[in-house]
């Protein structure tokens, strides 16, 4: 987890800009960086500021989330994009997350959730809505429980489960009493096991299995 998460906030309304600053800057180990109101102000904060997180509201004038995140994505940067929007169309989800997304989320979500959500991002991870998941889960090639996975270990599941509510790898250790340095290792494991490419692809090819159950949101 970083000391310090530096957040681009960008949404065509000023109110909801205004909230989320509140929001985040009411947290020790945040700092917005900037505000934007359009496409074409994403993207420049994003190359002025270099934040670890933007986020991005998807209906914006001048292109919209989509077209920000392909540009934002494609630059050599470590800035990661959360979507955090009231639409939920599989347009937008499926579109935004092929643009290169680390995660999407409503913003029905409770502050708390939207704060584990920003942290979730910028320590690495991928998140989105449990609603957004079950459709991401349902738009992939189907899995199923003759797939040739490896067995997982015991220790594996249990980092699994705790992958699939969000955890960050510190957060995994501390629930299970072991190393930072060992949960990475079981996570490479698990990456590995189940054919996925990130830590995303993991829990939903294990949802598409049963392995574990998303968590409700």
């Amino acid at each position: 987890m970083k000391d310090l998460i530096r957040v681009l906030i960008a949404d065509d309304h000023e109110l909801v800009r205004y909230a989320l600053r509140t929001l985040l800057e009411g947290e020790p180990y945040f700092e917005v960086v900037g505000e934007a109101w359009d496409s074409a102000s994403a993207i420049a904060g994003v190359q002025e500021h270099k934040p670890d997180v933007l986020l991005l509201d998807m209906r914006m004038p001048g292109g919209g989330g989509i077209v920000v995140c392909q540009q934002v994505t494609a630059e050599p940067t470590d800035t990661r994009v959360l979507v955090l929007t009231s639409f939920d169309d599989d347009d937008d989800v499926f579109g935004v997350l092929s643009a290169g997304a680390s995660g999407y989320i409503l913003k029905d979500m409770r502050p708390d959730a939207v704060i584990q959500a920003v942290r979730a991002v910028a320590d690495g991870q991928s998140v989105f809505d449990s609603g957004v998941a079950s459709r991401v889960i349902a738009g992939q090639p189907k899995a199923t429980a003759d797939t040739d996975f490896e067995a997982l270990s015991d220790r594996e599941n249990d980092v699994l489960k705790l992958m699939a509510r969000g955890l960050s790898n510190k957060e995994i250790g501390r629930a299970l009493w072991i190393g930072e340095t060992t949960v990475k290792t079981h996570v490479s494991h698990i990456l590995r096991k189940l054919s996925a490419s990130d830590r995303t692809q993991a829990v939903l090819n294990a949802v598409k299995v049963g392995i574990v159950e998303l968590p409700a949101s």
